[in-house]
């Protein structure tokens, strides 16, 4: 009978996920997400990259030792393994890297035999195993994670020639490599398999904790907006509405079955709560920001409540076994809170106190696992054509062979880290490839650079000590943050490099750095020019569809009548998302070109007035009384015909594409979204 691999944190645990969780200030990490940098600190995998140095750093030392450079293979092979354990259970991490590893030695073997035969035969198997590893991604995320590698081991075994019997000297040290790595990852530093699921909830509620913090500051400053910019109001919006979204995904894919249902009973009604108090934190933002009213002493102490009881529940989840009664004096003092006025803060005490609540009790008595209804995995693969992944095969086959073309006419040295930088730019959707580029080519100059400093300056011995920490930072980073990821795996590659090939100095990190230039260029150009598919709704069409949602959000929460709570919860996550997708386009538009700066600039307000707009419903939703004030009701009448004239005019045929940004903004000016 298979058990639970949900292991008991010890204190030496607690203090290792302490330390990966403070080593990105939060002000820097929030910095980097208002430019649309993708950053997760609370993913820091501190014992994963632990395991991955002892991984690595054992084959280096062999290798020196018994002085054999092509040894590194085995280093290389050893890295790659730990980069594709994907995490969770014991039989699912072990079945893919045993799948990897079976894949990286057939690679190997053939790829590096067919360069031995000559540059045509390497053409040849070098495309074929690209185009099947491009078409494994239609199989799932894992299958995604085996393929991306086992294509770099075809771009990097290509640049290997070798006899027939060197060949298989080669796919031997690569398995020889990927065991040690397997049996390293299954045996030591045993870790709770759905850490980083808890790991994302408890992000949730530390970010709101620190949105609600800061509304102290502002609420004692003499003008409030300027200390808060529009970018960083929805910035910190943007965020948790995209952690919420992501961590439900991430939880709800976990089955009923014995050994996750603990899990998702426990961390799924966090995030329903996490969503509930979001509408409590954004009516409280709207109104300090408003300046009207202004926030009075009990409000300022509301506000320091939900924060401390929110960091509260972010340590509590951290727990393989969340204490219930961790929760109940927060909940008590909320209640009293409530109790003592009828204002919003007190309202929006109320609302916390009753989602805390429901989260206790889900906590003590969860419900039974019921019969697995949901969708599994292949239904939701089938929503993404074929066709799509196919398109994908053939440019990655055509990236990485025009790549390897440039390198032989270039006569580049390591000619495969430029394919590499195909394999891993090129991706299914070029508005993700993008990105991916800019991330590539910047953490492998930097990267580069820092390599080459060290290279020069340090002695050999030293240069071995560092190949440790480098690959235990790369795979402790890899969910942080994909240019960190990037730069520390360019020095530990061209420090490797470095060491079975000395006195290299700078041409290593050079090459490294000109190579990923040129392969990060031609996977973007494959995506640009080959079989280019539909780009994604332009910025106006995905505004006007944020305002609709946004207006069919205060429609409801300022109608008279009583909504029920999924129908107004499901139009409040609605206008959430689709905000969420039009800021994330505008923040691309920004990168791809500057030369619209007064396009920007309107898309820029719109988007920030529909964020007011948001956090006004809220106050408005929180703040209905029975019966309706006349001036709500004067509020409900008109959003009911902005929404009515919205519906009708779709259904007249006007497509949302054909609203002008200028329109939307000047309707947008004329509501007054201050006034509670």
């Amino acid at each position: 009978m298979k058990k639970s691999l949900s292991f008991p944190l010890s204190r030496k645990h607690t203090v290792l996920r302490a330390v990966s969780g403070s080593i990105m200030p939060s002000a820097l990490a929030h910095w980097l997400g208002v430019r649309a940098i993708a950053i997760a600190p609370e993913q820091i995998a501190i014992r994963e990259g632990l395991r991955a140095g002892v991984a690595v750093g054992t084959v280096m030392i062999l290798a020196l030792h018994l002085g054999m450079p092509l040894m590194a293979w085995a280093a290389f092979a050893a890295f790659w393994t730990c980069l594709v354990d994907p995490g969770g259970l014991l039989r699912r991490r072990l079945q893919t890297m045993v799948t990897f590893a079976a894949a990286g030695t057939l690679i190997t073997g053939m790829i590096s035999a067919a360069a031995g035969y000559g540059t045509l035969p390497a053409f040849i198997g070098l495309g074929l195993c690209s185009f099947l590893c491009g078409l494994a991604r239609m199989r799932g995320a894992i299958a995604t994670q085996i393929s991306v590698l086992a294509a770099i081991v075809g771009v990097v075994a290509v640049c290997y020639p070798q006899t027939p019997f060197g060949a298989l000297h080669l796919s031997g040290l690569f398995i020889m490599g990927s065991a040690w790595a397997t049996l390293i990852c299954m045996v030591a530093w045993p870790v709770d398999p759905y850490a980083p699921q808890r790991q994302a909830c408890a992000a949730i509620f530390r970010e709101q904790a620190r949105m609600t913090r800061r509304l102290l500051q502002v609420g004692m400053a003499a003008e409030p907006e300027s200390l808060m910019q529009q970018n960083t109001i929805s910035a910190y919006r943007r965020d948790i509405r995209s952690r919420i979204e992501q961590t439900r995904a991430k939880i709800e894919v976990l089955s009923a079955s014995a050994l996750t249902s603990h899990t998702r009973k426990t961390l799924l009604p966090a995030v329903e709560a996490a969503d509930r108090i979001f509408i409590a934190v954004m009516a409280f933002e709207h109104a300090i920001l408003s300046g009207s009213p202004a926030p009075t002493p009990l409000a300022r102490r509301t506000i320091r409540l939900l924060a401390s009881t929110l960091q509260r529940v972010s340590r509590e989840i951290l727990s393989t076994k969340p204490r219930p009664d961790a929760l109940q004096r927060q909940i008590r003092f909320l209640i009293v809170v409530s109790e003592r006025e009828d204002d919003l803060f007190a309202k929006g005490a109320r609302l916390c106190a009753t989602a805390l609540t429901d989260l206790q009790t889900a906590w003590q008595k969860p419900t039974p696992a019921a019969p697995e209804t949901r969708p599994v995995s292949a239904p939701a693969r089938a929503t993404l054509p074929t066709r799509l992944f196919l398109r994908h095969a053939a440019r990655l086959s055509v990236g990485v062979m025009v790549a390897y073309a440039i390198s032989l006419k270039l006569e580049l040295s390591y000619a495969y880290w430029a394919m590499m930088a195909v394999v891993v730019v090129t991706q299914p959707q070029v508005n993700t490839t993008l990105p991916r580029t800019i991330e590539r080519v910047a953490g492998s100059i930097a990267g580069g650079l820092l390599a080459a400093i060290m290279g020069v300056l340090l002695p050999m011995w030293s240069i071995l000590l560092l190949v440790f920490p480098l690959a235990a930072a790369t795979i402790a980073l890899r969910s942080v943050n994909y240019t960190l990821c990037v730069m520390f795996m360019t020095q530990l590659f061209v420090l490797v490099t470095d060491l079975v090939s000395p006195a290299l100095g700078w041409d290593v990190a050079l090459a490294r750095s000109i190579n990923n230039i040129i392969g990060s260029l031609v996977g973007l150009a494959a995506c640009l020019l080959l079989w280019p598919e539909r780009r994604s709704p332009p910025l106006p069409t995905l505004i006007a569809a944020a305002f609709k949602a946004n207006m069919q959000y205060a429609a409801l929460a300022t109608n008279p009548q009583p909504v029920d709570w999924p129908h107004i919860e499901r139009a409040r996550r609605t206008a959430g998302t689709t905000s969420t997708q039009a800021e994330i386009q505008y923040q691309q538009a920004r990168v791809e070109g500057l030369r619209r700066a007064e396009y920007l600039n309107i898309s820029a307000e719109i988007l920030f007035l529909l964020r007011k707009m948001a956090g006004a419903a809220s106050v408005w939703w929180l703040e209905q009384t029975t019966p309706p004030s006349a001036v709500a009701l004067q509020r409900a009448e008109l959003y009911a015909k902005l929404n009515k004239d919205l519906a009708s005019a779709q259904q007249d045929g006007t497509p949302e594409s054909k609203v002008t940004l200028e329109a939307l903004l000047a309707q947008l000016r004329c509501l007054d979204l201050d006034v509670f």
